[in-house]
């Protein structure tokens, strides 16, 4: 058995799923009244009618409004769950706007696990309906809460549903507490850390140290005429994925904010400042390295940046350089599985990452920004020169820094 009977297999595996698919569509379209045909299916297919009713929901949407992302499911190019993910993310959107986010994402579909399809269809989404996924999330906004579930065992679970940015640091904070809190002497485990810390400053109890909670650097990726309301592109929160720019707004200029502002050109979503407001920077290159990757760099992961380690792809110990194009962000995990007999990592100019596994195969993974690595500190040098001289320039104008009447003009660069 080769790793190409493997593919073999997987790809007839896609075929059938597409076939079946298509049966479910026509059954449904030549029963199209008939109020016990899902009960039907059912019993003939031996599954619950909750499953029946979400993969005739599939199949409608893949054979009607997804054509792109059904061609790719009978090619081969992914499987029904991958696909399920695009449909679940486009069931919100008029049959219009569906087909031009099939469109906008056919060629984004090879070569991505579950999880990165459903962002990438995600992010297309809050793009071609941005006024829905404001009123969405506004709606989900309104049904936060906390509950509480009793377990066996004397255990129980808290979940708590919340606006995303706050969640994000919530964790992050919880993170980096239970992080300062790891020595060789207590045998706890990481995840133990983390829930004793929590409980511990919910119910006000000292056994788990409070002077180890830093604030931890959430970070909200938005361009600036985003941020200046003349555009409604999404912005995008580390570690969560992209959020409407009505919310994006609010975080980055609420005064009391723990989130730090990634302007960003909107041509390319380039990171040109990061702001420093609320916190000390840390080093200029791990920042800004963390800021570029988003999350770690190994093809499948999408553990946050904020999380992962920095890693030279050309060993320090092999006078690799400390510097930006050098390194990557790697979770814990996969840095430890890069520095294994076998892999190969290596990182082009552009940013774009090669890695060669034990058996062979190669990956290649697309850079975070389609600038290369060496250009990008002279763009966020630029556009400060470009800031320096519009504030100089409003100065004059209105003698108190900013134009009462907003800007006149935008250039767009979509």
């Amino acid at each position: 058995m080769t790793i190409d009977d493997l593919v073999r297999a997987k790809r007839a595996i896609s075929h059938a799923q597409a076939d079946y698919l298509r049966a479910l569509a026509a059954f449904a379209e030549q029963n199209p009244e008939s109020a016990h045909s899902t009960a039907e299916l059912a019993v003939l297919l031996s599954e619950s009618e909750h499953t029946v009713k979400r993969e005739l929901d599939w199949a409608w949407q893949l054979t009607t409004r997804l054509p792109m992302t059904m061609n790719a499911l009978s090619e081969g190019v992914i499987d029904l769950h991958k696909a399920s993910k695009v449909a679940n993310q486009t069931n919100v959107l008029q049959d219009e706007m569906a087909k031009e986010v099939d469109r906008v994402i056919a060629d984004k579909l090879r070569h991505r696990d579950a999880e990165g399809i459903r962002r990438t269809a995600y992010r297309a989404v809050q793009r071609v309906d941005p006024a829905g996924a404001a009123t969405r999330a506004r709606q989900r906004r309104a049904d936060r809460k906390v509950t509480l579930t009793h377990h066996d065992d004397a255990m129980a679970s808290m979940s708590a549903y919340l606006p995303a940015e706050k969640a994000s640091a919530a964790y992050a904070r919880i993170d980096r507490a239970a992080r300062a809190l790891q020595d060789k002497n207590d045998t706890r485990t990481l995840d133990q850390l983390r829930a004793d810390v929590l409980a511990d400053w919910l119910i006000d109890e000292s056994s788990t140290a409070v002077d180890a909670s830093p604030k931890a650097d959430i970070y909200v990726h938005i361009d600036f005429e985003t941020l200046a309301t003349l555009r409604d592109r999404p912005a995008r929160l580390s570690g969560h994925g992209p959020v409407p720019a009505e919310i994006a707004r609010q975080i980055a200029h609420n005064p009391t904010s723990t989130w730090r502002r990634v302007l960003t050109d909107a041509s390319n979503g380039t990171p040109v400042e990061v702001s420093s407001t609320r916190y000390r920077p840390p080093a200029a290159v791990a920042d800004y390295v963390r800021v570029r990757d988003s999350e770690c760099r190994f093809p499948g992961c999408h553990r946050p940046a904020e999380f992962s380690d920095l890693d030279h792809v050309q060993p320090y110990s092999c006078d690799g350089e400390t510097c930006a194009a050098n390194l990557i962000g790697l979770c814990r995990r996969h840095h430890l599985v890069k520095h294994t007999e076998g892999w190969m990592f290596t990182l082009d100019p552009d940013g774009t990452l090669r890695i060669r596994t034990p058996s062979g195969v190669a990956y290649t993974g697309k850079p975070p920004h389609d600038d290369t690595l060496e250009t990008l500190p002279e763009k966020i040098r630029a556009a400060k020169r470009r800031r320096k001289r519009k504030r100089s320039t409003r100065k004059r104008d209105d003698g108190h820094g900013h134009d009462p009447h907003g800007p006149t003009s935008t250039t767009d660069h979509q």
